[in-house]
């Protein structure tokens, strides 16, 4: 190889290792800026407030007095809102965090899919459970088998 060949495969290396670092960099600042967000909701009369992280963890739940005097269905359903709420906004806040770093790709449709699945609600009816038939043999047993 002449040392213009080898010159040449150098810079193609560092302009390489040059693009390496910069991803790197990004997602470590990315992931720094992820570890930051925190989303903090009230609810409309400002009786219940929650401080979500990434993930949904909550952080903090505030209550009033006012949320105090309504009914533990009223003030349930109230905290359910307002953390399904906070949720979506940290949510959102992900998202756009991660947008510059892996938006238009498949990752960016997977982490937006994820996201969209956890804020769906949750069905509450659930089916009956189906129970295993019983074997129908040796009935020696005074205390029924092991084997179910």
């Amino acid at each position: 190889m002449s040392s213009a060949e080898l010159g040449a495969g150098q810079q193609r290396l560092d302009e390489y290792m040059r693009r390496v670092n910069d991803i790197q960099r990004r997602a470590e600042e990315t992931q720094a800026q992820l570890k930051a967000l925190r989303a903090d909701v009230s609810s409309p009369d400002r009786s219940v407030t929650v401080r979500m992280a990434p993930g949904g963890r909550l952080e903090k739940l505030s209550l009033t007095p006012a949320a105090m005097r309504m009914s533990h269905d009223q003030l349930a359903a109230m905290i359910t809102e307002t953390m399904s709420r906070a949720h979506a906004a940290v949510a959102g806040q992900m998202e756009a965090t991660m947008q510059p770093l892996i938006g238009g790709t498949p990752a960016m449709d997977f982490l937006r899919d994820q996201v969209t699945a956890a804020q769906a609600p949750e069905e509450t009816e659930e089916a009956p459970k189906q129970q295993r038939p019983r074997p129908s043999g040796d009935d020696d047993e005074p205390f029924g088998t092991i084997y179910r």
